[in-house]
């Protein structure tokens, strides 16, 4: 069996989310299965010849205009867990984002809920001790896309295209497209809310400014069950650390939901010799509620 196919195997089953035994491949540990060990298991499977591309490297295809930009994304990056990838805490449940104070230091306690933010949240359901994703309502699970800032948080993936006018972020999660307007135009005006929102995007020196709004009320920011409002306002600054290395400083803003802004950061190793994969949520989804169904604990 090839890599490829053990690797493609493996990411097939990062749907098992709940009370799940995935034997010789898998390792559940405790009574909630938690993504980072599962991708991390496909992450260690990937060796550099999976995603070559014909003898011709990622960076060494044209993929656009990025000459009218001041800086380069181009090409294939993969999350940097790090310190930019946070474990579930008591106050704040389900794998996360790593959510920083005014001063850069990691955020204590429970996240700055609104009344209705708490209420939100506690309508909501994740995965827990007697939650699988059969009995969730995480739109995820129902391969929904996974919004701005959450889709940065499985361990897949991105390519950055430049083309006049616009950046593209293809994500193999989901195969979400996202683009961002750079030709200076606005939001749109009344426009009905989206799943990623609508982006717009200028340059500061080499980093690239991204604004987004326009969101609906149904994505999450965590498997925990962390709300966000269709008020949602997000910021993001993207710039490369050094040549390998791609940093996304992110702002969210969302007085509905949240007494005070949020701030993280996503970190992104460059691939050079990667290309997006294919991933059909459908069918993953499919294969692992059925086997959910004969391995959960009933209620």
């Amino acid at each position: 069996m090839s890599s490829r196919t053990i690797l493609g195997f493996c990411r097939g089953f990062l749907f098992c989310r709940g009370l799940l035994l995935c034997t010789g491949i898998l390792f559940f540990t405790g009574a909630v299965l938690a993504p980072s060990a599962l991708h991390a298991q496909a992450s260690q499977l990937q060796t550099s010849n999976p995603r070559k591309a014909g003898g011709q490297t990622t960076n060494q295809a044209s993929n656009g205009d990025s000459k009218g930009a001041p800086a380069d994304f181009a090409g294939v990056w993969y999350p940097s867990t790090g310190s930019t990838l946070g474990a579930a805490t008591p106050d704040n449940p389900g794998q996360q984002f790593v959510w920083l104070d005014s001063e850069g230091k990691p955020l204590k306690g429970p996240l700055p809920l609104t009344a209705w933010g708490q209420e939100r949240m506690k309508a909501n359901r994740p995965t827990g001790p007697r939650t699988t994703s059969i009995d969730s309502d995480d739109p995820d699970f129902r391969c929904f896309p996974s919004g701005v800032p959450r889709i940065y948080l499985f361990l897949y993936p991105l390519e950055i295209v430049h083309t006049p006018g616009r950046v593209l972020m293809l994500f193999e999660y989901g195969h979400v497209i996202r683009q961002i307007f750079t030709d200076g135009r606005g939001h749109v005006q009344d426009a009905e809310p989206t799943w990623m929102g609508d982006s717009i995007g200028h340059w500061e020196g080499d980093t690239l400014i991204v604004d987004t709004t326009g969101f609906n009320d149904k994505t999450w920011l965590g498997y925990g069950g962390q709300p966000h409002s269709d008020a949602l306002h997000v910021i993001e600054r993207i710039h490369r650390i050094d040549h390998d290395s791609l940093m996304i400083d992110i702002t969210l803003d969302d007085p509905k939901a949240y007494t005070m802004p949020l701030h993280t950061q996503k970190k992104y190793i460059l691939k050079p010799d990667w290309n997006i994969m294919e991933f059909v949520c459908e069918d993953n989804s499919l294969n692992f509620l059925e086997y959910e169904k004969k391995v959960r604990i009933q209620p």
